[in-house]
């Protein structure tokens, strides 16, 4: 940064330089900001689609196990009828 020399023997500091730093400055917080709304946005976005992910894949794992139970069932159904028919006793 330029300095210049003062009366009082200090340097004063280029007053054109510092708003020019400071503009820089207030763009960069500006974008900064814009940045984390983006991302606070996406992250929103994010958990919603974990947590609808999460209940299509609870939706899935009931749907396997009323299968997987009706299934079963059908065999002990078939293996009653077959006893009740006297499958045993032949």
């Amino acid at each position: 940064m330029p300095r210049v020399p003062c009366q009082d023997g200090g340097l004063a500091v280029n007053t054109e330089d510092l708003e020019r730093r400071l503009s820089k400055l207030e763009d960069a917080y500006d974008d900064l900001e814009e940045t984390i709304v983006k991302l606070n946005t996406t992250l929103a976005l994010l958990n919603q689609t974990v947590e609808t992910m999460a209940r299509n894949e609870e939706k899935r794992q009931q749907l396997l196990d009323r299968s997987i139970l009706f299934v079963i069932g059908g065999f002990i159904s078939a293996a009653v009828a077959w006893v009740v028919r006297g499958g045993l006793g032949q």
